[in-house]
């Protein structure tokens, strides 16, 4: 059996190299330690596949150097250099009034971005102290999916937390709900929330074609990119792994076809109103995308005054339920208007 082991951790180190090397160690002394302080017998079985998986998390974990930050959940915003009248009404309307032991963060990348530009930035962080200014990243909208694995590398790297919310700054979120559903959850890990798809076709032409996607006729079931929840570890997966990681288009794509193999909790949420453009405005939706600042200071004052996200509820297309129990091609149907 050790031998095995051995011959297995040569192959890989062939492979991968000095990133292998760290995994070897996590492991190994994992390893070690298990069988000194538990009395381990690898006659039994009690090696299993599970309790190597959560060692080498523990491991990794515990290897770690501690963060300067703690929180259960943390919201992160990806956000343009310039758009400051976006981040004002964010922080004015729905981060106004957060639960406890949550926190957020304004994501910018500053390389190569002009002097006055800059200057704006570090006045805008003396003021509010709540952006990160990723400093070897070129800010784009073309770069969003590197953009989102610095960002899990900057998490990982210097937050203790339980779980990330991920929004764009055109994003409206009830973070109240959202976090009080997060604490009801037994055990924060492998989890996966948001507004699924699993059919859509892939993008051959235009600003996100994917040309060199290949797995198969549609994107691989993902959560919709307005907004999504994950926990702790796949988001130090995608951190830990990202230079192995085929970086496509779109980010949320990306995250999708990233986790695919894994065995998480995906949990689909027609309150996530987070595609490409919003479905209309209803009173259940806790996380709406394309939002003006305008929309997000009516949607503020409404839920102040009445409790209520919308002056009037419409839609512009129905919502669906994702079926697990079919194709990811056939997973989606609009067939349902009393779905939110």
């Amino acid at each position: 059996m050790l031998l095995k082991w051995q011959c297995y951790l040569v192959q890989q180190y062939r492979r991968h190299g000095k990133y292998f090397v760290i995994f070897g160690l996590c492991l190994t002394i994992n390893f070690l330690g298990h069988m000194i302080i538990c009395g381990t017998n690898l006659s039994d079985g009690s090696l299993t596949h599970r309790n190597v998986h959560h060692n080498i998390y523990a491991s990794l974990r515990s290897s770690a150097s501690p963060k300067e930050r703690h929180a259960f959940l943390v919201i992160t915003i990806l956000t343009g250099p310039v758009n400051f009248d976006r981040r004002k009404a964010i922080r004015e309307t729905w981060l106004s009034s957060l639960p406890k032991d949550v926190q957020y963060y304004f994501m910018i990348g500053t390389k190569e971005l002009p002097s006055e530009d800059r200057a704006a930035l570090e006045y805008e962080q003396h003021q509010y102290k709540d952006l990160i200014l990723l400093t070897n990243f070129k800010d784009s909208y073309y770069s969003l999916t590197s953009k989102v694995v610095s960002t899990f590398q900057w998490l990982d790297e210097h937050v203790d937390f339980q779980y990330v919310f991920k929004a764009d700054d055109d994003t409206f979120a009830r973070i109240d709900m959202i976090s009080g559903e997060l604490m009801k959850r037994l055990v924060a890990e492998r989890f996966y929330w948001g507004f699924f798809d699993g059919r859509a076709r892939v993008k051959k032409t235009g600003q996100w074609a994917e040309k060199n996607w290949i797995l198969c006729d549609t994107y691989l079931p993902h959560a919709r990119g307005g907004g999504y929840v994950l926990s702790r570890d796949l988001v130090q997966y995608i951190s830990v792994n990202a230079e192995m990681l085929k970086q496509f288009n779109s980010e949320d794509i990306s995250v999708g076809a990233w986790l695919g193999p894994l065995d998480i909790e995906r949990k689909h949420d027609p309150r996530f109103d987070t595609e490409y453009r919003s479905r209309g405005c209803n009173n259940a939706y806790i996380v709406t995308h394309k939002q003006e600042v305008k929309d997000m200071r009516e949607k503020f004052d409404l839920l102040q005054t009445g409790n209520k996200l919308c002056a009037k509820e419409f839609r512009t297309r129905n919502s669906y339920i994702y079926n697990w129990n079919v194709y990811p091609s056939s997973c989606c149907i609009r067939d349902d208007p009393s779905i939110p």
